[in-house]
């Protein structure tokens, strides 16, 4: 009857195994990081980020008079309502109306180099999808104000865009809910620096995974080879063979010489 052969595994001999491997698992680690470094700089896009924030009111502009504070209840019904308005600015109404400003402010061959342009009746149009892979609309700390975030290959149209839903927004908003308003927290402005891809992250994230698999070529090389170089690896692979004497390596100390 074969008895199955069990490998165990000993933490302290995995420590000094990766250890007596340090300058294979350093080169796999630099290697790594400069090819992390290569893809962020040669093949991941580069995007630009811009963002504009609306301040959600429960009533109606001009009936209410701002000079008194508004209290609990009153904010939270904002609170409320911008999770409303939130899913209404995200349909597709709204980036219809996008699609017709873009088109109406930039030149059709330019769009092409961000967005697959349909034609319809000879009319250039651009998805809604397409525009809303591009834009995230979310509520600022559960508060009352929500924010309206572009990113896009190019600096001016992230800007734009967040400009174009923001001026959207009031008419939209009051037409659909009858209730409420919002007013724009500043604007949109143009993004200096890419906010993508993060270089320094992708290189430590390279680097990481480089060191990474060196640990586990070392490790799995380590398990595979089944040679034996110790008197403990006979012990370990025939547990039960008594091992009646072993011969030491012998060296002439004057000479130098090495017998075995």
């Amino acid at each position: 009857m074969e008895k199955n052969e069990e490998t165990e595994i000993d933490l302290l001999e995995i420590v000094y195994l990766l250890l007596g491997k340090l300058p294979f698992i350093i080169l796999l680690t630099v290697l790594g990081v400069f090819g992390g470094f290569a893809m962020a700089k040669l093949m991941l896009p580069v995007k630009y980020t811009s963002d504009v924030s609306i301040y959600v009111n429960n009533s109606i502009m001009g009936t209410t008079d701002y000079t008194e504070k508004a209290n609990a209840a009153d904010i939270q019904a904002s609170k409320q309502l911008a999770t409303t308005y939130i899913v209404i600015l995200d349909n597709d109404e709204v980036y219809d109306e996008v699609s017709n400003r873009l088109l109406e402010e930039y030149h059709v061959e330019d769009l092409e180099k961000m967005f697959t342009i349909s034609y319809e009746d000879g009319e250039p149009s651009i998805s809604a999808a397409q525009l809303r892979s591009l834009v995230s609309i979310a509520a600022v700390n559960d508060t009352e104000v929500i924010n309206i975030s572009c990113t896009s290959l190019n600096p001016q149209i992230s800007a734009d865009i967040c400009t174009y839903i923001s001026e959207i927004a009031p008419s939209i908003l009051i037409r659909t809910t009858k209730a409420g308003s919002v007013e724009p927290i500043g604007h949109a402005k143009i993004a200096k620096t890419p906010s993508s891809p993060n270089v320094k992250r992708t290189a430590l994230i390279g680097g990481l995974i480089g060191m990474v698999i060196a640990g586990a070529i070392v490790i799995i090389s380590h398990m595979l080879d089944r040679r034996i170089k110790v008197a403990d690896d006979i012990k370990k692979k025939f547990p039960e063979m008594p091992i009646l004497a072993e011969i030491p390596d012998l060296y002439d100390t004057k000479g130098g010489v090495k017998y075995e």
